[in-house]
């Protein structure tokens, strides 16, 4: 337990700051704004900017950062010792494109971890405990080393339930996992990287628990 980045998690809600790459084009910085609202921050996120400052945090923060132009890379550091993700991200929808509602309830939403162990206890952490009654749904979901990501909220209809897509929507794909923070860089050790020309067999699953 003494070597468990995430004991303290859910004792408060997680602080997580949104950062992007330099000189972000409209759509990076839309979909940087976006992610805020999907990570379920709400009021108590930290920021968004360019560029990365946590000197004296001491309490279960976190940083994303979007980058470049187009959307294609996230970067999600656990402090204050890590660890930290990196993911490629590909097929950017935003929720204005998805249709549907429209607009989304900006509570905290529930987690359904499709096929993920490692990589999702470092994704559920950037949300807060949803409430019982909290009509939003957010989806990630491994396939063949893709992690979809879906944003959904629901309603009940007498005895069924209706669900619709909300946005944004994307596919993540993790590369790489230090065990330090941001800045430590090269210098931190290296838990997890994707090798994708050493895998022996076309159904291996990296990801998954089996």
């Amino acid at each position: 337990s003494q070597d468990d980045e995430y004991k303290w998690a859910g004792l408060e809600p997680p602080k997580v700051m949104v950062t992007t790459s330099r000189d972000p084009s409209a759509r990076l910085r839309l979909f940087a704004k976006v992610g805020v609202a999907g990570f379920g921050c709400g009021p108590g996120w930290v920021g968004l900017g360019v560029g990365v400052v946590w000197h004296g945090c001491d309490s279960e923060v976190s940083v994303a950062r979007f980058g470049p132009t187009p959307p294609d890379g996230l970067t999600v550091s656990h402090l204050p010792h890590g660890p930290t993700a990196h993911f490629t991200l590909s097929g950017a929808v935003l929720r204005q494109e998805v249709g549907g509602l429209g607009g989304a309830p900006l509570a905290a939403p529930h987690l359904l971890l499709l096929r993920l162990d490692s990589v999702g206890t470092i994704l559920k952490h950037l949300f807060p405990v949803p409430r019982p009654d909290s009509r939003r749904v957010v989806t990630f979901a491994n396939e063949d080393d893709v992690i979809l990501v879906r944003n959904h909220v629901y309603r009940r209809r007498g005895r069924t339930v209706e669900l619709e897509e909300v946005g944004p929507r994307f596919q993540l794909r993790p590369y790489l996992i230090r065990l330090g923070t941001l800045e430590q860089g090269d210098a931190a050790d290296v838990e997890w990287r994707w090798h994708p020309y050493t895998a022996t067999a076309p159904k291996r699953r990296l990801l998954s628990a089996t």
